[in-house]
């Protein structure tokens, strides 16, 4: 397999990393800093969780092929490595798919659960709490 080319970004706190319902094109690996994955509705952002140093965003979008299904909000400046989509798919060409059929399946399974947790509105409120505390200590402007 080849190399991905890899593509350090750097974001102040308050910039928009992914907006939601925008295609696909990056998978992003957090190295510093936090952020936010929210959902807008009647014109409220909905918390969704809190992105880490070593965590990703962007991997459920490229791996169903389907555009952003949330945005992504630097809370504090953030370093993130970005991946871009046409490479990582060449990648998966090379991998057995087995191995690529697996990982789809373990997406669509996440996401099934994701929609049923909606569906019947659980939240975590430890989770909303948290992140409403960042952000009255780091105000977002849109």
């Amino acid at each position: 397999m080849s190399v991905i080319k890899q593509e350090i970004i750097e974001l102040k706190a308050g910039e928009i990393l992914v907006k939601e319902d925008q295609p696909s094109s990056a998978l992003y690996i957090i190295k510093e800093g936090q952020l936010e994955a929210y959902k807008e509705k009647d014109g409220k952002r909905i918390p969704l969780g809190l992105i880490n140093s070593g965590e990703y965003v962007g991997e459920m979008s490229l791996l169903r092929n389907t555009s952003y299904t949330n945005s992504v909000v630097a809370l504090t400046p953030v370093k993130a490595i970005r991946l871009q989509k046409t490479a990582i798919e060449k990648q998966l060409e090379q991998a057995p798919k087995w191995l690529v059929a697996l990982t789809r399946g373990l997406v669509a399974r996440l996401d099934l659960a994701n929609d049923i947790l909606k569906r019947n509105g659980i939240e975590d409120e430890k989770m909303s709490s948290a992140i409403k505390a960042i952000e009255e200590k780091n105000p977002i402007e849109e």
